[in-house]
C-alpha cells in the first residue's frame, strides 16, 4: 500500500463512497463493499478476500488516525483504491459493467425525478441504491426483503448505518414500488418486465 501513488482516471469506471467516522461497521467492510460495488459483485463474492491482499490493520489505523486529506492507495485485482483520512473511499476499475445490469432509461428517469430525503450527495447515493435494487431484482426475477438487505445494502447503503428502517422503508421499498415493471406479492418482489 502506498500513501503517494496516484490513480489514473482514463477509460475507467469510478465508484465513490464514504466510511462515516462514527460507524459501527469496520472500515475494512466499507472498503470491501466499495470494491464489490465498483466490480458489480456481492462483497462475499470477492476472491481473494481483501484481508489476503492488504494489511487491514494499516487500513484501520489510516482511517482512524490520518489527516482528512491524507490518502492511502492500493490495488485489488483490476481496481485502484484510494482511502482518505476523512473516510472517503474511491474505487476505480477498468472492468466493464455488465449490460444486463444496466437500468433502462425510463427507470433511470423515474428514479432521478423521485424525491428522496437527504442532502445532494446522500440523495445521489440513495438513488443509486434504488437502481441497484432494481437491477438485482431484474437479474434474480424475484426476491425477498432479506435478499435485498443481504445483496444490495452492503454495496449501496445510501448513508444508512443499518438497513432496517430508513434504507428499506424510506428509500428502497418505495423506490421499487414506483417502478412499473416490478410487482409485490405477500413477502416477495417480482420483476415482471420483458
Amino acid at each position: 500500500m502506498s500513501k503517494d501513488d496516484s490513480i489514473s482516471r482514463t477509460g475507467s469506471t469510478e465508484h465513490e463512497t464514504h466510511h462515516p467516522p462514527a460507524a459501527d461497521t469496520s472500515p475494512v467492510v466499507s472498503v470491501t463493499a466499495a470494491i464489490a460495488a465498483a466490480r458489480d459483485e456481492a462483497p462475499m463474492d470477492l476472491v481473494p478476500p481483501l484481508e489476503s491482499v492488504v494489511d487491514t490493520d494499516e487500513l484501520r489505523a489510516h482511517v482512524e488516525d490520518a489527516a482528512d486529506d491524507e490518502r492511502l492507495s492500493f490495488r485489488y485485482k483490476d481496481c485502484s483504491v484510494e482511502i482518505y483520512g476523512s473516510g472517503r473511499i474511491v474505487v476505480e476499475t477498468d472492468r466493464p459493467r455488465l449490460p444486463k445490469r444496466d437500468v433502462p432509461d425510463r427507470i433511470r428517469r423515474l428514479v432521478e425525478e423521485r424525491y428522496v430525503p437527504g442532502t445532494g450527495a446522500e440523495q445521489t447515493e440513495r438513488r443509486r441504491a434504488i437502481r441497484a435494487a432494481y437491477c438485482f431484482l431484474r437479474n434474480q426475477g424475484s426476491a425477498r426483503r432479506s435478499d435485498f438487505i443481504r445483496e444490495v445494502y452492503p454495496c449501496y447503503p445510501g448513508g444508512y448505518s443499518i438497513p432496517d428502517g430508513g434504507w428499506w422503508e424510506t428509500i428502497v421499498k418505495p423506490g421499487l414500488s414506483a417502478c412499473p415493471d416490478i410487482a409485490k406479492g405477500n413477502a416477495m418482489w417480482y420483476y415482471v418486465g420483458d
